[in-house]
């Protein structure tokens, strides 16, 4: 075998290392939580159930930009939240994770309604919810397009 073959075979290897190194899943990376995924044009889970006061984080997994705003009413498609709290917006962003918090002193059984407010009503499903429950544990992570109850 010549130096050039040797070199060929050692790239090969190297590159199929590398991929088999990216091909991991991305919940490793997460810690446990409660998790909101988006993906494309979607909330493949829209229901997730977490604790009063508990952190979510958002998932993009789109290049393109996509929010998780607080709804005033189902379908509203404006800004709101409930008395005496403040409503939770993402901001704008593309590809990578964001976080809020949930208002504390939330009853249980309490639903909170979220939408994307670049794309509203093109979402599929164009609204989620998020029911507060004390009991709600989290999840190891989004897989497979995101964590519900």
């Amino acid at each position: 075998m010549n130096a050039r073959s040797s070199l060929r075979i050692s790239l090969v290897f190297v590159a199929a290392a590398a991929l088999a190194a990216c091909g991991g899943s991305s919940s490793s990376a997460l810690p446990a939580g409660y998790y909101i995924t988006i993906s494309g044009m979607a909330f493949p889970v829209a229901t997730l159930e977490a604790p009063a006061g508990a952190t979510i984080t958002v998932v993009n997994q789109s290049a393109m930009g996509h929010t998780v705003t607080q709804e005033a009413a189902l379908d509203a498609f404006t800004l709101g939240s409930l008395p005496g709290t403040t409503p939770f917006d993402t901001g704008l962003f593309p590809a990578g994770t964001r976080t809020f918090p949930l208002p504390t002193g939330l009853a249980d059984g309490t639903v909170l309604y979220y939408y994307c407010r670049t794309h509203t009503s093109l979402m599929v499903p164009s609204t989620g919810t998020i029911t507060i429950r004390a009991s709600a544990q989290p999840s190891s992570g989004p897989a497979g397009g995101g964590y519900g109850p």
